[in-house]
């Protein structure tokens, strides 16, 4: 699980640089490519009945059809798989969260891959992969979902008014796993290249944005689009860079 934590954002920097070193792009790995083996999501159906079909039903369409179909996929589609590896280990079993095995986990979920008709592969999908393969429609991907729970890089600066604060220089909207973001993902965004947009910031009471002004910064929060502009009402604010050059 050591690589777990590497966000969608990482595996975009990740292209770009190598499309700065070498001229050369690699598509990235989508649900589409059989990233999972058949003997695994069999592991996992049989998993998911003993720990998970008495509230989301044997067919998946517990709460309105959570794991499967259109509401699976607005839920976590253009996010990578750790999105819900890591929301399945942190909350369920219902009232005993966490305590299945990380391999228990990973199964239920390659059968939850095969429930939503995304192919099986040779291999079984390593927790190192997780962050790594992206959820999509079978059309590719798509813009984030309005009201999602995104993360974005940017230059902190207070608005034309005075009052607000905007990070200019804004990346690409990517969805969170998490609202805030960890260590490691502050030290490895230092790195990330930074944008054309300008996205407004919502900012409660409770941050203070001035410590962070001029500096390139990971946000996040809740994605809202508008005509005049795109704001995040923010969940999260730290600084990867003191500058942002």
């Amino acid at each position: 699980m050591r690589r777990a934590h590497i966000t969608l954002a990482a595996a975009i920097w990740c292209i770009a640089f190598r499309v700065l070193v070498t001229g050369q792009t690699t598509s990235p790995v989508t649900v589409w490519n059989g990233v999972y083996s058949e003997a695994q999501a069999g592991r996992g159906e049989t998993a998911y009945g003993s720990h998970c079909a008495r509230c989301h039903a044997e067919d998946l369409s517990g709460y309105q059809n959570l794991l499967k179909g259109n509401r699976f996929m607005n839920e976590y589609r253009e996010a990578p798989l750790y999105r819900l590896f890591d929301k399945m280990k942190t909350t369920m079993p219902r009232d005993a969260a966490g305590t299945l095995s990380d391999q228990t986990y990973l199964d239920i979920l390659t059968y939850i891959l095969k429930a939503n008709d995304f192919p099986a592969g040779h291999d079984d999908l390593a927790a190192e992969n997780l962050s790594r393969v992206l959820v999509v429609g079978k059309a590719g991907p798509e813009p984030v979902p309005n009201f999602s729970l995104v993360q974005v890089f940017g230059c902190l600066t207070r608005d034309g008014s005075g009052d607000g604060w905007v990070l200019t220089g804004a990346t690409e909207f990517v969805r969170a796993t998490r609202p805030q973001a960890s260590r490691d993902e502050i030290t490895s965004g230092a790195s990330a290249p930074l944008g054309a947009g300008t996205v407004e910031l919502l900012l409660s009471p409770a941050y203070a944005p001035e410590s962070h002004s001029g500096h390139k910064v990971d946000a996040r929060g809740f994605l809202i689009r508008r005509p005049e502009g795109n704001r995040i009402n923010v969940t999260g604010l730290e600084t990867v860079a003191p500058d942002c050059h």
